[in-house]
């Protein structure tokens, strides 16, 4: 490969010659994409993530699982709709453990070639949590045990998301999921009210509707999945209107509280009219996501 004398070209080198000790924090598609290119320019690198393998929240509890169980909730629907062509099927048997496994074979089977690829470019790949002590040096917190420091030339922070929280309207209940838990399938509940029209919400409440669940959405602006172009947007309302149990836009949730029948909500429309769902709700978040800050601590005292 002929060299690069760009001169905005990265330095992949010291001064002195030897190869940038480069720390890249989080191993989503950000920081092993980044981590892959460096180590391609030449870069001494080392990948730190709190998973066994590369693939970040995309691959272990978003994009990647998410498909996986949607792609089941196509086959469902596309069964349920053959009647038309004259072609009829039994009514399904949900297995939830072997669904389970299956979302996560997916989710195994591609992480895994994350790591042999790791493996492959000779990267030291470390997991554990990661701490700044100073701009050039990490304590890292193994997940097998132990913990050591170490300085790098330079620190690339890609940490990814976390599920956004409302902390007014947070309450410990196992009927109460966000995105990682609803991913995690533990059950399908009669019914689930999904408080968020985004499309992390709309995703779940396809798939929770088409494996049996009575999903209702609650969205406080005036449509669904905020941002995007209302021509597009309108098909799919009409869609989802037909599969879900009720969308109700313009409405705000006031409060949770658990009941020995689910989760009571209190929500207000934009109108101030205050309405009472019936119990018997799972809830499950759709807030979006917020960024995951990296842990910065002081030097310990010797």
């Amino acid at each position: 490969m002929a060299e690069n004398t760009s001169p905005n070209a990265p330095a992949t080198a010291t001064p002195a010659g030897n190869p940038i000790n480069l720390a890249v924090i989080g191993g989503g598609p950000g920081g092993y994409a980044a981590a892959f290119l460096a180590n391609d320019l030449g870069m001494k690198v080392t990948l730190i993530d709190l998973e066994k393998n590369p693939g970040g929240v995309c691959l272990y509890r978003g994009c990647i699982p998410s498909k996986a169980l949607l792609h089941v909730a196509a086959v469902i629907n596309e069964a349920q709709h053959s009647s038309t062509w004259g072609v009829e099927f039994a009514a399904p048997k949900i297995d939830v453990n072997k669904l389970r496994s299956f979302k996560e074979g997916v989710v195994n089977k591609l992480t895994g070639g994350l790591g042999m690829i790791s493996k492959q470019r000779k990267m030291t790949y470390i997991q554990g949590r990661a701490s700044f002590v100073d701009s050039k040096t990490l304590r890292v917190e193994k997940l097998g045990g132990g913990e050591e420091t170490l300085s790098f030339d330079r620190i690339l922070i890609a940490t990814g998301s976390r599920p956004a929280t409302i902390p007014a309207l947070s309450i410990k209940s196992p009927r109460v999921m966000d995105s990682t838990g609803a991913l995690n399938l533990e059950e399908v509940p009669k019914s689930l009210l999904v408080v968020g029209g985004g499309y992390i919400g709309l995703e779940m409440g396809t798939v929770y509707s088409a494996l049996g669940s009575r999903v209702s959405v609650v969205e406080m602006l005036d449509g669904l999945l905020p941002g995007a172009d209302r021509d597009l947007v309108l098909p799919l309302h009409k869609r989802l209107e037909k599969q879900f149990e009720s969308i109700m836009l313009k409405t705000s949730v006031e409060s949770l509280k658990e009941e020995d029948g689910g989760i009571r909500v209190t929500s207000r429309e934009t109108s101030a009219r205050r309405s009472k769902f019936t119990t018997g709700f799972s809830s499950r978040w759709d807030a979006g996501r917020t960024r995951r800050s990296p842990d910065w601590k002081k030097p310990r005292s010797s």
